[in-house]
């Protein structure tokens, strides 16, 4: 073997560990790269799901006052409650707002409101005061139930 193939071999050897450290040191960047996107995604999601759970307790508080009736509440809190991935419609007493949306979910809301004629809002206002007299304890319960549930 003569010396000038010994230094191509070692020129080579050198490119190849060279590259290979680029590589190495490319992918440790990704790596870094890629955790700290999980680490904000895992801070983002934490805050998107507190903001929910602080939507809540606002519902609960305004719930049944003169700025809104169960039933709006109800169908906000529902709807939270599906966005933060929980299923309480089984629970004996948050089951409330489950129901309440239910048995609400047919009367027009927004622009198709304010289309309906003066008769059938008065209809629909009727069949909400019903339903929310019919399950005014339950909503109570199911309120104080989920402010307790919202503390852990």
């Amino acid at each position: 073997m003569s010396l000038t193939v010994f230094f191509v071999f070692l020129f080579v050897a050198a490119g190849i560990m060279a590259v290979s450290l680029w590589f190495i040191f490319r992918q440790l960047k990704l790596n870094k790269m890629r955790k700290q996107r999980i680490i904000d995604g895992e801070a983002r999601y934490l805050e998107e799901r507190q903001k929910r759970i602080d939507s809540i307790e606002v519902l609960l508080k305004v719930a049944n006052t003169d700025e809104m009736g169960w039933i709006e509440a109800s169908i906000r809190i529902k709807n939270l409650l599906d966005q933060l991935g929980v299923d309480l419609s089984d629970h004996e007493d948050i089951s409330a707002f489950y129901i309440v949306t239910e048995s609400t979910m047919h009367i027009p809301t927004h622009e198709q409101w304010n289309l309906l004629p003066k008769e059938a809002k008065k209809k629909f206002r009727n069949e909400m005061a019903k339903c929310e007299a019919d399950n005014a304890e339950h909503l109570l319960r199911g309120s104080e139930k989920l402010k307790l549930l919202l503390l852990f």
